[in-house]
């Protein structure tokens, strides 16, 4: 009798275990969907609610990460608490709170700002990816959903530093789309607006026209293989291998291209050239929490054949980065600056298939020299594979999110 008993309590324990799961991953899930996160999975176990999402709507890494531990926070998990953001369905952080922490902020004992000091903030993933293994379906999954994105294009070139000789100002609308998980794909055309330059430069082209995706290995490895057009009249394929240490300081990475001449002429409409040129580059990059500055360094061989060294330097200022850099290649110096400044709208939700939004950021770059023998044998020449590559979007570094939370925090109070 008492082992029946204790069989039949052991079952209705078990059932309100199960129950109890399930109702907190109902909030939890909810919560974030009410906040417009996407590709939402939870997990449970007595210990532990681990739980990713994707913010898509925030303009700022560092908001979509507060708006969603805001959320969770709101929510009645039990246990540790640890969310991973995910970009393009990849993860790219973990941020991890103990339970002695969302005790007592639940409890009123700290506050939201003592939650982010205290926090951890990880670019290791790989436990709790493991924990949401079986997770299930997601949530609000941004597969096949189409954003229709319109960027900004500015070209400027001087050979003094007093007088401007040529410029072209263009509409780069462009449709993305998230396809399967870490797949995308961008197509986009150049408008041109006001030049006064000709060629190409006067056409409607095609912009960057491009399949991606990503993949993540262990022990914090990331990869990336592109296929399309690309910038700088370039076509073809590359391949991006990248390693970051757990609190994101550290970056090593290297690069493989293969590209051929892709070009708007009056002759043959979109050429696209059958001579393929390779490029090459390891890098690596280190950010500095103190002052919030990113050292980058590139050495490379350019698309054009020659070999050079890039230095840059760049500080964060939230949402704003600012930097200089240099080049050195086959004996020629050119350096110059760089910005990326974030366009009107923090949010951007998303309801139904498509999305209409401007671009997040206005990313800009001028090079001193603009004539001689660097211009002529094109040296130090790259591109670009995707639209929004710039040093603010997508910057997922740990001590960024932390540092520039708080101080958002603290600017609210203030008012």
């Amino acid at each position: 009798m008492n082992s029946e008993w204790r069989g039949k309590a052991g079952t209705a324990i078990a059932a309100c275990l199960w129950v109890m799961c399930g109702t907190v991953n109902a909030q939890v899930t909810e919560g974030l969907k009410a906040i417009g996160m996407e590709n939402i999975q939870c997990a449970q176990t007595p210990e532990t609610t681990t739980v990713s999402f994707e913010n898509n709507v925030y303009r700022s890494t560092y908001s979509g990460v507060g708006k969603a531990v805001d959320a969770c926070l709101k929510s009645h998990t039990e246990g540790n608490l640890q969310l991973v953001v995910l970009e393009n369905r990849m993860p790219r952080l973990c941020v991890s709170l103990p339970d002695t922490l969302t005790e007592a902020y639940r409890n009123g004992e700290i506050g939201l700002q003592q939650v982010y000091e205290r926090m951890g903030i990880s670019v290791d993933t790989d436990k709790a990816m493991e924990a949401l293994k079986d997770a299930g379906k997601e949530e609000a999954s941004s597969a096949w959903k189409m954003d229709l994105v319109v960027y900004p294009g500015l070209f400027l070139e001087n050979n003094t530093f007093a007088e401007l000789y040529t410029y072209a100002v263009n509409l780069n609308p462009a449709v993305e789309m998230d396809l399967w998980k870490g797949g995308k794909v961008t197509a986009q055309v150049v408008f041109p607006i006001a030049t006064n330059l000709g060629g190409e430069m006067k056409k409607i082209r095609p912009g960057i026209i491009a399949l991606s995706q990503d993949v993540r290995f262990r022990h914090n490895l990331f990869g990336k293989v592109t296929v399309g057009n690309f910038t700088n009249n370039r076509i073809g394929a590359q391949v991006e291998m990248k390693y970051r240490s757990d609190n994101g300081r550290l970056e090593l990475g290297a690069l493989l291209g293969s590209t051929g001449f892709s070009a708007v002429t009056a002759e043959d409409g979109w050429y696209i050239g059958t001579r393929q040129r390779f490029n090459a580059a390891v890098t690596a990059s280190l950010y500095e929490p103190h002052t919030n500055i990113q050292f980058d360094l590139k050495a490379s061989r350019y698309v054009y054949g020659d070999y050079g060294v890039r230095g840059d330097c760049t500080r964060h200022f939230g949402e704003y980065a600012i930097g200089l850099y240099g080049i050195y290649t086959n004996g020629e110096i050119n350096g110059g600056f760089h910005f990326a400044i974030p366009l009107p709208g923090k949010k951007w939700s998303r309801k139904g298939f498509l999305r209409v939004k401007p671009a997040d950021y206005f990313a800009w770059a001028y090079g001193m020299v603009a004539d001689g023998k660097y211009i002529e044998e094109q040296m130090g020449r790259t591109y670009n594979t995707r639209p929004d590559d710039n040093r603010s979007s997508g910057f997922y570094q740990p001590d960024y999110i932390r540092y520039f939370l708080i101080k958002e925090l603290q600017k609210e109070k203030s008012k």
